[in-house]
């Protein structure tokens, strides 16, 4: 859903949310109206999803926001904030869910993974290359996560 805002994506989510019944979402934010709508909008929209996901027992799997190489500081500041204050979330959630045997929730930080060469020209979107990585980051989480489950149900 590229150029679409938090709030756009997190509405397309919560639909589609409503329709799964089982499996995981994985929510990844991107940066557009982060400048604007500033950290504790762009981590309540983010964890609205997480929460809707939570309430339909889905596992849920939140990538922290991509940096943008074209970027200013400002936006680089923001985004480290929003990822630190998501992974602590994501983390409390987590240990809540260990110790009552529900969902499952990870927090992917793509920080180290995606770097700078991992992005088109524009600075912005990932190149075939970022998405390669990304999709294996993602299909190992979701491999290592179902392992995890399939665990827990015997």
């Amino acid at each position: 859903m590229r150029g679409k805002r938090v709030k756009e994506i997190c509405e397309y989510a919560e639909r589609v949310i409503d329709d799964m019944n089982e499996g995981m979402v994985v929510v990844q934010g991107g940066g557009n109206g982060l400048l604007e709508n500033g950290r504790e909008a762009m981590v309540n929209a983010i964890l609205k999803v997480v929460e809707r996901a939570r309430k339909t027992n889905l596992r849920v799997a939140v990538t922290s926001l991509l940096r943008r190489p074209a970027c200013n500081e400002e936006y680089e500041q923001l985004h480290k904030e929003v990822n630190r204050d998501l992974h602590e979330k994501i983390l409390v959630m987590k240990a809540e869910s260990i110790w009552k045997r529900e969902v499952c929730f990870s927090f992917l930080d793509m920080d180290d993974l995606i770097q700078a060469g991992c992005f088109l020209r524009d600075g912005v979107y990932l190149s075939q290359e970022g998405e390669t990585k990304l999709s294996q980051r993602f299909i190992c989480r979701i491999r290592a996560t179902n392992f995890l489950m399939e665990g827990r149900m015997d």
